[in-house]
């Protein structure tokens, strides 16, 4: 399912890298931004899952940290001073070793807004997005503040307590959420509000936190669907899909084919944070010149996928097994 989501966010980041217009936004959302969505999702209930599974507070962040940073971190180096360097050469821009270097740095703080720098300068130029090396970094700054908020929750309240703590500010942001989807605020929901996927998260968490209350039934996803469309037809997605689009996917990944069977690659976080460098090495070629966005977009995947598979299978899988070799070995089951 996740695969699906990284791949559906290449799809969406096609329109904007490759200049050719406004994308598609079913349900008033960009394309990006429902898998986005739903990556938060399925994570809230996985993530509350491994806590909760977790003895130690130190196994939770660790298999946190093992599962993001050493991916993360290979991944800003390969594009700050091999893609971008031979992107600026081939195109015949300008290139800094102190440019790559700053962004290297500042990008291992996972996005963090304020730290994260997006671009290294004079190296796209050119291209429709000459300030940004890889856009969909943001969001892995909040995918971190979700782990500690559940991480906390789930360490000192009991999960009866933890269900009306991670409630209470779900609901309340839903609400605020609302009123803007409502036209009732100052302004419009603003577009990739970094609020809109944690309330996604936190009803990922919930759904965890109810799980033998939601029968993983065939009835139950398609309740969940009709909500989910029903919903974005409204023009209420950002305040109120959240809990149905989680149950959706979390539920609904119970029934593709490879579900149950272990020990299969995850290449959804490689694809995830390698699709956006690829579309712009793809554009700075001027690929998007000779072909429409889908197509761009198939050609991305195809370049991309390599990488992913390559990320897995030498970064972040053998982090995640050095990591799990360091546990007990009755907490290991769940932490992935």
């Amino acid at each position: 399912m996740r695969l699906i989501l990284a791949a559906t966010v290449i799809v969406s980041h096609s329109w904007w890298l490759g200049g050719y217009g406004p994308e598609p936004q079913p349900g008033g959302l960009k394309l990006g931004s429902w898998a986005v969505l739903g990556f938060f999702g399925i994570s809230g209930y996985l993530i509350s899952l491994s806590r909760l599974r977790a003895r130690r507070s130190l196994d939770y962040a660790s298999a946190r940290f093992f599962r993001i940073f050493p991916g993360l971190a290979v991944c800003v180096a390969v594009v700050a001073f091999i893609f971008a360097p031979l992107t600026a050469a081939a195109t015949g821009n300008a290139y800094s070793i102190s440019g790559g270097l700053l962004f290297f740095i500042t990008n291992l703080s996972a996005g963090t807004p304020g730290v994260a720098v997006a671009g290294i300068p004079g190296s796209l130029d050119g291209v429709h997005d000459p300030a940004s090396w890889n856009g969909p970094l943001w969001t892995l700054f909040w995918e971190v503040v979700c782990y500690v908020l559940v991480g906390v929750v789930l360490r000192f309240l009991r999960p009866q307590l933890a269900r009306v703590a991670l409630l209470v500010p779900f609901v309340l942001g839903s609400a605020y959420v609302f009123t803007l989807d409502a036209g009732w605020g100052p302004v419009p929901t603003p577009p990739d509000w970094p609020l809109v996927p944690v309330l996604t998260f936190l009803a990922g968490s919930l759904t965890c936190l109810f799980r033998d209350s939601i029968p993983a039934h065939r009835t139950v996803i398609a309740v969940a669907a009709i909500a989910v469309a029903a919903v974005a037809g409204s023009g209420f997605a950002a305040s109120l899909v959240h809990v149905p689009l989680a149950v959706l996917l979390i539920m609904g990944s119970l029934f593709l084919p490879l579900a149950g069977k272990g020990n299969q690659p995850d290449l959804s976080f490689g694809l995830y944070i390698y699709g956006w460098p690829v579309q712009q090495m793809l554009a700075a070629a001027e690929l998007p010149a000779y072909m429409p966005p889908l197509a761009f977009a198939a050609a991305a995947l195809a370049a991309t996928a390599p990488l992913a598979w390559m990320s897995w299978r030498g970064i972040e899988s053998p982090a995640q097994l050095w990591s799990r070799a360091r546990m007990s070995p009755s907490i290991k089951v769940g932490l992935a």
